[in-house]
């Protein structure tokens, strides 16, 4: 029997939360702080050198975050093994589609315009 089973997902949890805690209230700071942002500066940022990697580092943090606190759920609610395999594996799937969707829209923006 392992001792803290529990603890590594509730460090995952705790970590991704003050990522995107983070993240977010430089870019609220950002928002309030700067002129009114237009489109192009929105892309400038999203293709800029940060701005791709930081718009993955929210989206992968946040996708960490929904997954913990979706597993426990899951995990609390769920009895049967076969339906709870089955749960989690449709919300990992959804969680990955995510993140890859936002690296194939960050990647399409990277592209350099031949």
């Amino acid at each position: 029997m392992r001792l803290f089973r529990g603890q590594s997902a509730w460090l995952m949890q705790r970590i991704s939360a003050l990522l995107v805690l983070i993240l977010l209230a430089a870019g609220g700071l950002a928002l309030l702080s700067g002129p009114p942002l237009e489109y192009a500066h929105w892309h400038a940022f999203a293709t800029g050198l940060h701005g791709g990697p930081l718009i993955m580092l929210l989206f992968a943090a946040l996708c960490a975050h929904a997954w913990v606190g979706m597993r426990d759920i899951v995990l609390d609610y769920i009895h049967p093994r076969a339906p709870r395999l089955v749960v989690l594996t449709l919300l990992a799937l959804i969680l990955f589609a995510v993140l890859v969707r936002v690296l194939l829209t960050l990647a399409t923006h990277f592209a350099p315009l031949a």
